[in-house]
């Protein structure tokens, strides 16, 4: 039997993410809404999302009476420009521009919102700009032309096009079923309903929708407020924390931090402070005794950027600064709450050479402990481990060289050229990622570090979230990676790393927690594991969807200590699974 799910906050539109476009129908009786939801990648967390780490614009529709979802209006493509309901029909008419004046393609999409059904004509030359309905039986569509002859090199050219109703008198009989791409192969004949063809009228300029996003925000609120509802735009929530009293803390990009009651009511949020640059909300440490909270604040400049943790009190949500770090840190603690923040050198552009700051280790009242130094790190060496009674991270280690290696780098580096290339290329293929557990050192002494076993070659290990396990069948970290593009789940025993098992996924994990000997797991296609942490056997795989069935899109999880699970999604919602939902 299926646990229920709650969304939290309980509010209207919680798949849009933010709106760019919006229409109604006539009839007033569906909204749809152009949502896009933002990257999943940031250099301390990613998320690999099955089509790439910034998803595609959706078009969502939603029934105007009750504000509820109805479905999503598959869109090829990754963006969609303008949108226009039909003056009597529930037909909703979307187009999408991409490329730029010298490769420009399109779509021009009809589709019943009612029914789901859809018809497509791609434009080979073109993007669709502007639509306008002149009336029920004439769709007048905007179209911005390549520029083959380069006679307006730098500026677009615009043509219009008037598609009449098709002769059977069903718009969706228009063109053919279309495949699922927008990039046909430049020979592709023209589509016959946009071939014919005219310079664009004076008021183009007029017809082009406006990307207005706190306009679009404001009318889903007034929508929301008229069916007594509330409703905010939300952003990526990358970090969850559930406290022994039941409330959850989340940060999301755009809020340092939120406290949520058990009943899913908003206590108090802290707003990201002036100074904070680009990326906010997406660490959060809580201390042992659920007193303070840590969130890190990136500030600086793209080449220069640092880190600032503060320090949250979680009676009332007041701020301190607790620490100025010199570079971008990625936060990792252990279950007694001494932490580390790692240089993650978030750059741009990324200096000629680098020489990672030493990690600094601290208590879990913010006393320095001392630094140690863990070397390189990218994305591929990211690792959060809840649970765990020591501090773990992923390092770089090269593999021992070939007899003669020496002399071959030498006689690389005084030649130069194409064999100083492959030299290097031939040391970095020589790279392992390695699982290594950080000691604190003496005190004023610096801390060690101990690597435990190799995970494979940089190359082809990504490390990811993380959960320590100590049961019958011993110590072990249960190690969401990717190895050569294959997701999977893998306990590993401490401190040598023989794998106890090993379980593939069909995409990326996004958070994994243990709690009562049940190891939960979230997918970044939407899907809730449950499996045995001892032995890697599945036992239930259940959807993340909203009532309507739209997959919401996982970033982070946590098990309560009631036994719910809490989600953070790329939509900016709470996901709470279990008793209590």
């Amino acid at each position: 039997m299926s646990q229920p799910l709650r969304i939290v906050p309980d509010e209207p539109f919680p798949e849009v993410g933010t709106a760019f476009h919006t229409a109604l129908s006539a009839d007033g009786r569906w909204l749809a809404v152009v949502g896009y939801l933002g990257g999943a990648f940031s250099r301390s967390r990613t998320v690999d999302l099955p089509h790439g780490s910034r998803p595609a614009p959706r078009v969502l529709v939603y029934r105007r009476a009750d504000l509820s979802y109805h479905r999503t209006v598959a869109v090829p493509g990754e963006s969609v420009d303008t949108l226009a309901f039909h003056p009597t029909l529930p037909l909703l008419a979307v187009g999408t521009d991409e490329g730029d004046e010298y490769a420009r393609h399109g779509t021009l999409l009809l589709a019943d919102v009612v029914t789901g059904r859809q018809t497509r004509v791609v434009c080979a030359d073109a993007g669709v700009a502007a639509l306008r309905w002149r009336d029920a039986d004439t769709l007048d569509v905007l179209l911005t032309e390549t520029d083959h002859d380069l006679a307006s090199e730098g500026l677009i050219r615009y043509a219009e096009s008037a598609v009449p109703r098709p002769p059977s008198g069903d718009w969706l009989t228009l063109a053919p079923e279309a495949e699922e791409t927008s990039e046909p192969p430049p020979d592709a004949p023209e589509p016959a309903p946009l071939a014919v063809r005219q310079p664009a009228a004076s008021d183009w300029a007029a017809r082009l929708p406006k990307v207005d996003v706190p306009a679009r925000h404001a009318e889903l609120r007034e929508l929301a407020t008229a069916g007594g509802r509330d409703w905010r735009a939300r952003r990526a929530v990358w970090a969850v924390a559930a406290l022994r009293d039941g409330r959850v803390l989340a940060a999301r990009e755009d809020n340092l931090l939120e406290c949520w009651s058990p009943q899913g009511r908003r206590m108090w949020t802290v707003p990201p402070p002036a100074e904070s640059f680009q990326y906010v909300g997406l660490q959060l440490q809580v201390t042992p005794d659920e007193r303070t909270a840590r969130v890190t604040v990136a500030t600086g400049t793209s080449d220069n950027r640092r880190s600032t943790v503060l320090a949250v009190s979680l009676a009332d949500g007041s701020v301190r600064t607790e620490h100025h770090l010199r570079y971008p840190a990625l936060l990792a603690s252990r279950a007694d709450g001494v932490w580390a923040a790692r240089d993650t050198c978030e750059l741009f552009p990324a200096p000629p050479s680098w020489s990672p700051s030493a990690t600094l280790l601290f208590a879990p009242d913010g006393t320095p402990l001392g630094a140690v130094p863990l070397g390189h790190y990218d994305v591929r060496t990211e690792l959060t481990v809840r649970r765990a009674p020591d501090l773990y991270a992923l390092v770089i280690r090269d593999r021992p060289a070939p007899p003669g290696t020496e002399t071959d780098a030498a006689r690389a580096d005084a030649a130069g050229g194409s064999y100083a290339y492959a030299a290097e290329q031939a040391r970095l293929a020589r790279h392992e990622t390695w699982l290594a557990r950080v000691s604190l050192g003496e005190r004023n002494a610096p801390g060690a570090v101990e690597p435990l076993f190799p995970l494979g070659p940089r190359t082809a290990v990504r490390g990811g979230p993380a959960v320590y396990v100590n049961d019958a069948a011993g110590p072990a970290l249960i190690l969401a990676t990717a190895d050569s593009g294959t997701p999977r789940l893998t306990r590993r025993s401490l401190p040598h790393g023989d794998p106890t098992w090993s379980l593939p996924t069909d995409s990326a994990i996004a958070g994994v927690d243990l709690h009562a000997n049940t190891l939960y797991a979230a997918t970044a296609t939407g899907d809730l594991l449950t499996l045995s942490p001892t032995t890697g056997t599945l036992h239930t795989r259940h959807p993340l969807t909203s009532p309507g069935g739209h997959p919401f899109t996982p970033l982070t999880l946590t098990a309560t200590p009631t036994g719910d699970v809490v989600i953070g999604t790329l939509e900016g919602r709470l996901l709470v699974w279990g008793v209590s939902a």
